[in-house]
């Protein structure tokens, strides 16, 4: 998850964005207005990135021979009495060719009216983006690993014990559970806890090498939220954290599950679909020159769950910014696929056909 982050760069990188951007600024021809107008449009797009770095990236050459391949009828064992199908050349002219996951780098690439001033900018915030995306991927992990391990430092110090129910109350404030809500070091922890104990480490020393210790660090190594909570939030789990699922109806909110033996999954699977990037729509560039107008057609990867129409307006005034052309959304509104049409007149919606 972190290995695409070089940490020994970090701090050098920031300072050099930090000192851009600064400079940015400090140009009488550019300004500080003219600059937040960029950096809030592009923090806006920031996570519409890829999101699995492990999956390689076609080029150019290699996505045409690929639109041509799939553009081949496919082999037909009764093509003597079958009608023959007309080859339909794909349109090689399209950019992008394949629906195209970097937004923001894909408006810094292909938008020609862009300064090169605003192009750094863009690239300063994509790359941010990049060091702090695997910290959302594991914030879970990461809050319940500092937790856990605060927990055994404190005590095998063997503290006074006035020190010690100090520690307690503490610790205890950081673990306590959020009505309504969702504590990532409550739960972050009792899963690691859970992952020693179930290893044999329950009163071990972690100072020492065991089985519990070599878990705790192969999970770490290997998983992030998501994996982490698919592998290890059971239903006992469940149960215990007295985890439920509630909605709101009619202007009430009702309970929709609970930890019996239908419901857990149900819970569990919808933790999984907020949490990290899951929680972020997946919107991909379609067409850069939609209907012939230099349109931005982009796609929204529906998956049974709505836009926020407040914050889609405002995401699309932001790439309408960056554009500078009407941007398009290619969405499913009250269970209808549509249009949201965002250009020099706000926002609007169009039926799709």
């Amino acid at each position: 998850t972190f290995s695409s982050t070089r940490p020994e760069f970090t701090i050098g990188m920031f300072k050099s964005h930090a000192e851009r951007v600064r400079a940015y600024i400090e140009d009488p021809s550019i300004g500080l207005r003219r600059v937040e107008s960029v950096l809030d449009a592009a923090h806006a797009l920031s996570l519409q990135c890829r999101r699995n770095l492990a999956v390689r990236r076609l080029d150019r050459k290699a996505q045409e021979e690929r639109a041509l391949r799939a553009a081949q009828p496919p082999p037909d064992p009764y093509r003597t009495i079958h009608p023959k199908r007309e080859y339909e050349e794909p349109d090689l002219r399209r950019v992008p060719l394949e629906p195209d996951e970097d937004v923001l780098l894909f408006i810094r690439d292909h938008n020609p009216f862009l300064a090169p001033w605003e192009r750094d900018l863009l690239t300063i915030v994509h790359e941010e983006a990049q060091y702090f995306i695997p910290q959302i991927e594991t914030k879970i992990m990461n809050e319940g690993w500092a937790s856990f391990w605060h927990y055994q430092i404190m005590n095998a110090l063997e503290l006074p014990e006035d020190m010690r129910l100090e520690f307690l109350v503490h610790h205890h404030r950081v673990l306590q559970p959020h009505p309504g809500g969702l504590n990532p070091y409550h739960l972050g922890f009792t899963i690691w806890k859970h992952i020693y104990e179930s290893h044999g480490g329950e009163g071990g020393d972690l100072r020492r090498p065991s089985a519990g210790r070599d878990a705790l660090f192969a999970v770490r190594e290997s998983e992030r939220d998501r994996s982490f909570l698919r592998r290890f939030l059971s239903e006992q789990l469940i149960r215990e954290l007295g985890l439920f699922e509630y909605a709101e109806k009619n202007r009430d909110i009702v309970v929709t599950e609970v930890a019996d033996d239908e419901g857990w999954e149900k819970i569990r699977d919808s933790l999984l679909r907020s949490v990290g990037m899951a929680a972020v729509p997946v919107i991909k560039v379609l067409d850069s020159d939609f209907e012939g107008s230099r349109a931005l057609l982009l796609g929204h990867e529906y998956d049974g769950r709505e836009l926020d129409l407040e914050h889609a307006e405002k995401t699309l005034g932001f790439t309408y910014r960056l554009w500078g052309r009407p941007v398009l959304l290619d969405t499913v509104i009250e269970g209808t696929p549509c249009y949201l049409v965002f250009n020099d007149e706000g926002l609007s919606q169009r039926k799709k056909g």
